[in-house]
């Protein structure tokens, strides 16, 4: 899992230096597109369009014994990972943004799933796509359910740079929810 950190962060700092402005008190625009994240909604709308497109155009693995059962439990996966996001959104409100800069006004939030991981959403997000690979059988959505998880681990560290510096508690919030994403692996 180190490697995947790793990833992320090369990753995550790639993509920082290259469409994002850092925040500074001295900015003009504090709200413009730069300082609020957009290359990281654009990132992630490339990846979800790649997901489709691997749903759709991509090639299943027929013929596996024991296939049925394999789509059967990724059916599952992919109920359990829509529920987990949508489990988010109600704990969360309709307070929520795509970008990595907080919307104004927002508030911590630490019930619900947010007790378990630090952005829920997300894992809902990649625990989906592993579901919707294995139910399709097609490795390339599989693979993509990989890279939402290191996206998601890099653009969590923006995120989070981002909530120390706005939301009262969220750095004790952090210590006390150690999981990003994932439990006991990010």
């Amino acid at each position: 899992m180190v490697s995947l950190v790793s990833a992320a962060s090369i990753f995550r700092g790639r993509l920082s230096a290259s469409w994002e402005r850092p925040l500074t008190e001295d900015s003009t625009r504090p709200d413009d597109g730069e300082s609020r994240g957009v290359g990281w909604v654009i990132s992630q709308g490339a990846l979800f369009a790649f997901f489709l497109v691997a749903v759709f155009l991509g090639d299943s693995t027929d013929g596996l014994p024991g296939l049925i059962y394999v789509q059967s439990f990724g059916l599952l996966v992919s109920v359990f990972g829509a529920f987990f996001s949508g489990w988010s959104l109600m704990a969360h409100g309709w307070n929520v943004s795509p970008f990595p800069k907080p919307v104004e006004g927002a508030v911590l939030v630490d019930s619900g799933p947010y007790r378990y991981v630090r952005h829920p959403m997300y894992t809902g997000i990649v625990v989906f796509i592993l579901g919707v690979g294995l139910a399709y059988a097609n490795p390339t959505v599989l693979m993509s359910s990989l890279t939402f998880l290191v996206f998601f681990v890099a653009k969590t560290g923006r995120e989070e740079e981002m909530l120390v510096g706005t939301l009262d508690g969220y750095r004790k919030y952090r210590s006390a929810v150690p999981w990003r994403i994932i439990p006991y692996i990010v």
